[in-house]
């Protein structure tokens, strides 16, 4: 299964050849280890930075979310920009990424915002 991505701000000029939008994820049950892949190669051709914009409940920030993107001269595709997620989780580890497979439907949604061209 993979995230559902809805569009809260369609992308828009903020530089020249910069451009910048909002989405909301909203995970499923099965996250994949090495994150999740989100597709927005409809929107942008290439991403600078992929950033999480916050969520809507307390208990949603027990995880740290980051963003995996491609090289600045490489093509967004629909597979190789990806949300990965961390957790405190079980081991030693100060963070380690969260359980393969595991079930992340709890996190209601979270808002990133992505710059690129």
């Amino acid at each position: 299964m993979t995230t559902t991505l809805t569009t809260i701000v369609k992308p828009v000029n903020v530089a020249p050849k910069v451009k910048m939008a909002i989405y909301q994820i909203e995970f499923t049950s099965t996250y994949p280890t090495g994150g999740e892949a989100i597709d927005i190669s409809a929107d942008f051709d290439y991403i600078y930075s992929l950033t999480p914009g916050g969520n809507d409940l307390l208990a949603n920030n027990g995880y740290l979310f980051t963003g995996i993107i491609p090289a600045p001269a490489t093509a967004v595709t629909s597979s190789n920009v990806l949300v990965d997620v961390h957790w405190g989780g079980t081991t030693s580890a100060v963070f380690e990424e969260f359980t393969n497979g595991g079930n992340l439907t709890a996190v209601d949604q979270l808002s990133i915002v992505v710059y690129g061209s």
